[in-house]
């Protein structure tokens, strides 16, 4: 397993790398688009694009790992191919390219630092996440060069073992209390702006009025389903929620991993909303071996059910007795 996630980390800095070097002669790189057809898009957008970059990152990842690996590559599934790999992930801050945007609390609502590189290994028989590696190539511009340096992140979850690359800094809150010891409050507490979450532009309308309930000004808005998933990587974050089905394998199977090495996970939010805790004390983890029935092209790998990203299943579990409160109708006698 190690030898794997050495060489997933370092395809994953060569795909960085390309992606740095596609992006540096904006003519040229302005060539190199090219828009998805159908199957290949996603339905949240009327018109998806990739970019030569894409192509070459994924080509990169599957046939170094072929070689180091004889059998492996075959066995590389990811967006622009119809392991998960997620070639470059929000695809369209990456061709708009704008570098100069200003972060709230440290989280990048749009601008090329949401771009994330995603590789995922799963378990073939049980469908878990085991390892993810998540490398985020455009994070600082050096002023005078205006080259760009990453950051990458990894876990490991294997047979009782939990590894990851990072100590989670939390910040302060209010001066004093740190997230832990906010987790360990009372739900009237939590209630009282606890919580921080990040989310779509798109979110619907019925979650975010529910969240402002939850977590008051602490909600964020992010571009890029593997960008907001780092963000509770990072512990910029509490959560992470998405209730559409416009994301996929590819863009969860890399953070997931990571998360449930750091004692956390990614479910389906559709099941939990669903769910009687009390009768049912699994979590309806996110899985990666079977495609949805009935489905055709990319939507047989999509999260059908929404999703939520989370690093501590006693607080997903406080956060989520709160957000079904408020999403029940406020007339009840209807």
């Amino acid at each position: 397993m190690s030898d794997i996630l050495r060489e997933l980390l370092c395809v994953a800095e060569k795909a960085a790398n390309i992606a740095r070097a596609c992006r540096q002669q904006e003519a040229l790189f302005q060539l190199l688009i090219e828009e998805k057809k159908e199957g290949e898009k996603n339905k949240k957008f009327a018109v998806d694009f990739k970019t030569l970059a894409d192509v070459l990152v994924q080509e990169v990842i599957k046939q170094n790992l072929e070689n180091k690996f004889p059998g492996l590559g075959e066995k590389i599934s990811g967006e622009e191919s119809n392991e998960f790999t997620n070639d470059l992930d929000s695809t369209y801050q990456y061709i708009k390219g704008s570098a100069d945007i200003k972060p709230n609390q440290g989280i990048f609502p749009c601008g090329l630092q949401c771009v994330t590189i995603l590789i995922g290994v799963y378990d073939i028989q049980t469908g878990m996440p085991l390892m993810g590696v998540i490398n985020q190539p455009f994070v600082s511009q050096d002023p005078n060069t205006h080259r760009w340096k990453g950051q990458c992140y990894w876990g490991l979850s294997y047979m009782g073992t939990n590894i990851h690359s990072l100590q989670l800094h939390i910040p302060k809150r209010n001066g004093s209390e740190t997230l832990s010891q906010l987790t360990e409050n009372t739900s009237s507490e939590a209630e009282s702006h606890g919580f921080s979450a990040v989310i779509s532009t798109s979110e619907k309308e019925t979650i975010k009025a529910a969240l402002l309930h939850v977590c008051g000004d602490s909600i964020f808005r992010a571009a890029g389903a593997g960008y907001k998933s780092l963000c509770v990587v990072q512990g910029l974050v509490d959560i992470y929620i998405f209730s559409d089905d416009t994301t996929f394998k590819w863009d969860s199977c890399a953070a997931h991993a990571i998360l449930r090495s750091m004692g956390g996970g990614m479910v389906d939010l559709k099941e939990c909303l669903e769910r009687n805790p009390e009768k049912e004390l699994n979590l309806p983890q996110l899985v990666y071996h079977v495609p949805n029935e009935g489905a055709s092209g990319v939507d047989q790998w999509a999260n059908k059910g929404g999703l939520i990203a989370y690093r501590s299943r006693k607080q997903l579990e406080t956060f989520l007795s709160l957000l079904i409160q408020h999403l029940v109708p406020a007339d009840t006698n209807t």
